[in-house]
């Protein structure tokens, strides 16, 4: 079995190759099945102008790694809903049958359940897209390319026949834009994230600020010491905290009651009118900017007997702080985030750590991992990591834990001695992650104007995930895929994927979002029930056991995920919306807020072109030897912006500058 199954994968990529430079692929195979396996079909409403005849049975194949996430329900376990009906393994999950039975048709799930997307779409290209309607996973720069080779289905041709899904595009023109391949048509319909809302945001213990900045009762007597680096970026006020900082060091080593005597008397000479000094930090008048953040770390760094004993209860001894950390050190490029708040220096224009690509102030698409901005974030970045200030196995990707939970979620464990004090995640799961984590407003900074502002760079927005339609199925099938793609953006589609079925919904009752918004409203049993089988995660028992909420094509709303937040994550919300954080989104006029597109849509000519450049990860890999001072690194930050030049940087960029002219001419 394994034998046939590498053959099928030689013959996948071979004629993978072969797909990008020709049309159509011969297929007697497809020819044959057309023949003896035409399907039956039935009519339904397509709420366009007339009804579509489709088949009786859908073909989907979606893949995404995980055979918990296929359309398939294949817990061992069986699941009894809250109206009686029970599902078992092998059954489709039940929002699928749910919509299976509302649009008149059978689903039938022909993926290999554990097949990731990237060689599902090669083996579906070498195949000719004949196997399967229906095609989805995180492919969708895939879509464009077989979309614009003739295997796809145009979707632009077929909008009447997609009403809701039409009227959704001409209500979000720039998402449109981010979707329509090189030649003008559309081959796919992306998962869209709950845009217009924040994604993530800065979160911190609460106790650390007050305990060491409002009263002396908390602190311990400390021996830490650290030998200054970082140097200070701001003059927006009279003095520099960081420059008074070095200046109270003795022979460059800073002690922790240098450190804090230093911020206490900055702020209260800068800001007087504060009623504690905890208050330049926290709350929705918080006013800080990065080296009065920096600054604060330091004393953090130098104070882990006083912070372990605020976690703890009791000193621990040789307890370990990391100021800032990320979740995982597969997120590692949420350090590089931090850039914006150096000067208005922009990272990623969407939310995906891929996306390098930001438009600048004359709307100009930018590549920033090499900009001069970007080369001088990176020595900052070093040097606040040789004070001890950045989680020191941040970057390491043999590394698999998962930092929040070690730094945050771990306090009562026996033997602890890490701790951490301030990162950028999700809302709802961090502020779960420990009662003493609150959100904090990001640190103030300019990006388009003198004004400083709140900004985060990072907002929900379109995904390379998504579904396509195979050009090659029967009329029949591809009305029948045409009907359920546009099923999702009418008010009971789009319902049913956010929320689930109908009997886990309360009737007649709305839930009230901070946002003023009323959503559908669980019931106790979805609660209970993810409680149970999915240790609370709410999104995860809708994906995994009901099918909703999977990354298809359709619109999230925020509304089920408000209603599994606690109240410090609620509280996180309406904080930022109080403070009014600027982010970017599809709709802004400023260039510098607006977000790109996840995926480009590149021609044969743009591929041959990258498959000569060296741009990868090497250079990714180097940022980050670099900031953590590797033997193995370049020996400074200049040489970063050389090995991409080198690299084919120029054409690079030009290609996707060209890429992103057209979709957006």
């Amino acid at each position: 079995m394994k034998k046939c199954l590498t053959l099928l994968m030689i013959l996948a990529m071979t004629l993978g190759l072969a797909a990008c430079s020709s049309k159509k692929l011969p297929t007697e195979t497809n020819n044959q099945e057309k023949v003896t396996q035409e399907p039956s079909s039935t009519e339904v409403p397509s709420k366009g102008e007339k009804n579509l005849k489709v088949a009786d049975t859908l073909k989907i194949n979606y893949a995404v790694g995980n055979n918990q996430r296929t359309i398939t329900y294949n817990q061992s376990t069986p699941l009894t809903l809250p109206d009686g009906k029970v599902v078992v393994q092998g059954d489709l999950k039940p929002m699928w049958q749910y919509v299976s039975e509302q649009l008149g048709f059978k689903f039938q799930d022909v993926a290999v359940q554990d097949q990731k997307a990237e060689e599902m779409i090669q083996i579906a290209a070498a195949t000719g897209f004949t196997n399967s309607t229906v095609y989805g996973g995180a492919q969708g720069q895939a879509y464009m390319q077989y979309g614009t080779q003739g295997y796809l289905l145009d979707l632009n041709k077929r909008l009447d026949d997609m009403p809701d899904f039409k009227a959704y595009l001409e209500k979000y023109s720039n998402i449109k834009a981010s979707i329509t391949a090189s030649d003008g048509g559309i081959y796919y319909i992306p998962y869209v994230a709950e845009i217009g809302n924040y994604a993530r945001g800065f979160h911190g213990r609460q106790t650390w600020v007050t305990g060491l900045l409002d009263s002396d009762a908390s602190l311990e007597s400390e021996t830490k010491t650290l030998k200054v680096a970082y140097e200070g970026f701001w003059n927006r006020n009279d003095t520099n905290v960081i420059a008074l900082q070095n200046a109270a060091a003795k022979g460059g080593t800073l002690t922790r009651d240098e450190a804090l005597k230093t911020l206490l008397e900055y702020i209260k000479a800068t800001y007087p009118d504060l009623a504690k000094p905890s208050d330049l930090y926290l709350g929705a008048n918080a006013q800080y900017d990065i080296d009065e953040l920096i600054a604060l770390w330091r004393v953090m760094e130098l104070s882990p007997r006083t912070l372990s004993k605020l976690s703890t209860g009791k000193v621990v001894e040789n307890a370990e702080i990391s100021p800032y950390f990320v979740r995982q050190s597969s997120y590692r490029e949420d350090l590089l985030r931090l850039s914006v708040y150096f000067g208005g220096q922009r990272t990623h224009g969407a939310d995906s750590y891929g996306s390098r690509f930001y438009l600048n102030k004359d709307g100009e698409l930018t590549f920033s991992y090499a900009e001069d901005g970007m080369i001088d974030v990176y020595d900052y970045l070093r040097q606040i990591y040789s004070e001890g200030l950045i989680h020191t196995e941040f970057a390491d990707l043999n590394n698999k834990d998962n930092f929040r939970s070690a730094l945050y979620s771990s306090d009562a464990n026996e033997g602890q001695r890490q701790f951490g004090f301030m990162t950028f995640d999700w809302f709802a799961s961090t502020t779960a992650a420990n009662d003493d984590v609150v959100a904090m407003l990001p640190p103030v900074t300019q990006v388009d104007s003198k004004d400083f502002i709140h900004f985060i760079e990072n907002t929900r927005t379109i995904k390379p995930e998504g579904w396509a339609i195979s050009a090659e199925a029967s009329e029949e099938e591809i009305n029948a895929a045409l009907v359920l793609f546009n099923y999702f953006f009418t008010e009971e589609g789009n319902i049913a994927q956010n929320y689930g079925v109908p009997s886990m919904i309360v009737d007649n009752e709305k839930y009230l979002g901070p946002d003023g918004i009323e959503y559908p409203k669980f019931e106790q049993w979805v609660f209970d029930t993810a409680g149970e089988l999915a240790n609370g995660d709410v999104s995860a028992f809708l994906r995994d056991f009901i099918g909703s909420q999977m990354p298809i094509g359709y619109q999230k709303e925020i509304g089920f995920e408000y209603q599994y937040t606690n109240e410090s994550g609620l509280a996180a919300w309406e904080l930022y919306n109080k403070a009014q954080v600027k982010t970017t989104s599809y709709e802004a006029s400023e260039p510098l807020y607006k977000v790109v597109p996840t995926v480009f849509s590149l021609t044969e000519q743009d591929m041959a072109k990258l498959s000569e450049i060296s741009i990868s990860e090497i250079q990714v890999d180097q940022i980050f030897l670099y900031i953590t001072g590797s033997d193995i690194a370049v020996k400074k930050a200049e040489d970063i912006k050389k090995i991409y030049l080198e690299s084919g940087l120029d054409e690079y960029i030009k290609i996707y500058q060209d890429a992103y002219k057209r979709m957006t001419k």
